[in-house]
């Protein structure tokens, strides 16, 4: 009962107090909820490859900056001061300050010049911001790029107060206006005057100094622009060939509050003053079209000079990596395809599509690794956006020439390359888990349906096999598997043909026993009456006696029934010494020899066995008289009752060996057991099957074991005692 109640109570689980029974197949269910440790330990696996991943993208960023300056050794030319690469391969040796330097970018489209900044969205990063002393009245945001032969400047100005040139005045600087200033092809200074006397189109007007004095000498109509006013201050988009600009090239802007004093308040530009005359660099199509064949994608590439100046750039790091791998689709058949791709977007950590890039428009390339390699180090590090959504690798290598440094190389790429290659990886690993994950759980859900089902035709067969009165109607249908469940049907099998004889057994026993009773009882009941009739008093002694046989015959099937029940209390007061064992068996021979003077016992003890054993002598007295009474039952009249003593390692082995019928098949597992009996021939005294369950006991108590077994040649049965000895 404590087993079943055990198996019971392991087949329900409690929860919030509530019992719930669970099945095989969903405990199977559950325990493969274990394989989710795969993928959760190959997803720490591949978030700590992000190091790995690193070192290797700097390893090899390096490697490619080391060739784009070997490349560029041959092209000393770059970086020799003063020199200025146009877009016609021309160069100027005139020297110019440098206070500012201006890095023009390309554009990729044409742009109407009508003062509005609708064409320049999609350049906003490349803006750059300049404050006056009072950014509330006065700041602007400036927008410089080319196109084919035009250099094209925007100016988003932010004036609490507009001052217009006063009509048919031949002053320009008393009114808010822009100033450039540039060094042409031939080496000559010239300063431009952009004003007007309202919004719209606008001319710049060459200016000269005298007695301090601008003057306008001529218009120039090759400068030109759009004038726009804002709710805020006003726009001016200005386009000028790049023919008129040599090496030098600055800009400001003029900020006059005071319509009647009409003095300037503020001067805004690049410079630190408005005599400085910057630097600018427009790159070749010839340096253009050589970083282009050595730029790989998602990376930018630096030239930059020992000042810090950048001489040229190639290529975007926004492009190709920082576009999610995993964007569904459209043109993809299959829904399933475009839900799981929506699905990984959600999931995954996606590279940004936009991201605040600081670097876009500067001119100067400053930095630690920067100035490594302008030291002749090669170098790399990392550093965040502004936004901190994505990190900025950058690797520099020092371009030298006869061994002295005469710029760098700089080349960038993000870390969207290193987090497609997590989310590729990540996506393979969460695919191959899911796909594991149903075949495991498809096999074992199969598998346990089968075991259920097993399970649940055994229960079948055993609740079948015996009826509500306990009779055994059915037999077990042996299997051939060889697994537990199978051992378990052949258990049942085996534990029902024990069952079955045990029932027969008693079945006959109220048979046995009235057989055994009936006897004694008739001849207590005739002795009894025959002894109220009877008329002298040897007849009455005589039924006197014959009534005293039958109560003793009685009183011995009950002495017998209560034997082993004595014998179990017995044992447990016992006292262990030691015995010979030969000397033991010797002394019960010789007894057996006078009680049953028709049978011949012989003993067979080869090598005089001198072992002793623990045990009780007596009990080992009433073990042989139960085995010799038994063999000498069932043995063949004129055949020897073999008694065997033998050593076998630290074990005595006794053998009692009888001819006769042999043991049956079903009950030689059972033998040993209580109220059984193979008996087919009633005797004189009552057997109740008590005999050999006895022996057994007694086996059991000196930690030894006793078996039957039929002989080979069939013509008899051996019971085999083991019994330990010192």
């Amino acid at each position: 009962m404590p087993v079943l109640i055990v198996l019971k109570q392991s087949m329900e689980w409690v929860i919030a107090g509530l019992k719930i029974r669970i099945s095989i197949r969903s405990k199977l269910l559950l325990i493969s909820a274990v394989l989710f440790v795969v993928p959760w330990i190959g997803v720490q696996y591949i978030q700590d490859m992000e190091n790995f991943l690193r070192v290797n993208q700097e390893k090899n960023l390096l490697g490619k900056a080391q060739i784009v300056a070997a490349v560029l050794q041959g092209q000393a030319e770059v970086f020799q001061s003063g020199i200025n690469l146009l877009a016609n391969d021309t160069a100027s040796e005139k020297n110019f300050n440098t206070s500012s330097h201006i890095y023009v970018r390309p554009l990729k489209r044409s742009i109407q010049l009508d003062g509005y900044i609708d064409d320049w969205l999609d350049y906003e990063e490349k803006s750059k911001q300049l404050k006056s002393d009072d950014p509330l009245s006065f700041q602007y945001k400036y927008y410089l790029a080319s196109y084919k032969k035009y250099l094209y400047i925007v100016l988003k100005v932010k004036d609490d107060r507009l001052v217009y040139r006063k009509a048919n005045s031949l002053s320009l600087n008393k009114s808010d206006h822009v100033i450039i200033k540039l060094r042409n092809r031939e080496s000559e200074l010239k300063t431009y005057f952009i004003a007007t006397q309202s919004p719209g189109w606008v001319n710049a007007h060459r200016m000269e100094q005298h007695q301090d004095e601008w003057v306008s000498v001529a218009p120039e109509l090759r400068i030109k622009g759009e004038w726009q006013e804002t709710s805020d201050g006003y726009n001016i988009e200005i386009r000028l060939p790049l023919a008129l600009i040599g090496d030098g090239f600055s800009f400001f802007v003029v900020d006059v509050d005071d319509e009647k004093k009409r003095d300037v308040v503020s001067v805004l530009g690049e410079g630190e003053n408005i005599d400085d005359l910057g630097s600018i660099i427009i790159p070749s199509k010839k340096v253009e079209t050589m970083l282009t064949r050595i730029v790989r994608p998602a990376s930018r590439t630096w030239v930059i000079d020992q000042n810090y100046r950048v001489l040229a750039v190639a290529g975007d790091i926004k492009e190709g990596e920082s576009l999610s791998e995993y964007d569904v689709d459209e043109n993809e058949p299959g829904a399933i395809s475009k839900v799981v791709s929506v699905f990984y977007n959600l999931l995954l950590n996606q590279p940004p599509r936009d991201f605040k890039d600081e670097l876009s428009s500067v001119s100067y390339l400053r930095g630690q690794v920067v100035q490594s390699a302008l030291a002749g180090e090669p170098s790399t590090s990392w550093r965040d956006t502004p936004d901190k959504r994505v990190k900025i690798l950058t690797a520099s290598y020092p371009v030298k020439v006869k061994g002295v440094p005469v710029g760098a190389i700089a080349i960038e790429e993000t870390s969207n390359s290193i987090l497609i290659l997590q989310n590729r990886a990540m996506e393979i690993l969460i695919n191959l888990s899911v796909l594991t994950f149903f075949i495991t759980v498809f096999v074992l859900l199969s598998y346990a349906t089968r075991l259920s089902v097993r399970i649940r035709r055994l229960r079948d067969e055993t609740e079948h096999a015996i009826s509500n009165d306990g009779r055994i109607e059915n037999d077990f249908k042996l299997t051939r598997s060889t697994d537990e469940i199978g051992d378990l049907s052949r258990s049942f099998s085996d534990m029902l043909l024990r069952l079955a004889e045990y029932n027969r057994y008693l079945e006959t026993m109220a048979g046995k026993l009235s057989h055994e009773l009936r006897t004694p009882v008739t001849v207590v009941r005739s002795s009894l009456e025959n002894l109220q009739i009877a008329d002298s008093d040897d007849a009455r002694k005589i039924y006197i006696e014959r009534a005293s046989e039958g109560m003793a015959r009685l009183s011995h099937i009950l002495t017998r029934m209560s034997e082993a029940t004595r014998l179990e209390q017995t044992l447990q007061s016992e006292t262990l010494q030691d015995v010979k064992f030969s000397e033991l068996i010797d002394s019960c021979v010789a007894g057996y020899r006078l009680v049953y003077p028709d049978v011949y016992f012989k003993i067979d003890n080869k090598n005089r066995s001198c072992a002793s054993i623990s045990g009780v002598p007596e009990l080992f007295a009433q073990m042989m008289d139960k085995l010799i009474s038994n063999a000498v039952d069932f043995h063949t009249e004129l055949t020897p009752v073999i008694i065997k003593i033998r050593e076998q390692k630290n074990r005595l082995q006794l053998s009692v060996i009888n001819q006769g019928d042999i043991l049956p098949e079903s009950m030689r597992d059972n033998l040993f057991e209580s109220m059984v009996s193979v008996r087919s021939k009633r005797g004189n005294q009552p057997h109740l099957g008590l005999g050999l369950y006895i022996v057994r006991m007694i086996a059991e108590f000196h930690k030894g074991d006793v078996r039957a077994e039929n002989l080979e040649d069939g013509s008899g049965v051996e019971v085999v005692l083991n019994i330990p000895f010192k």
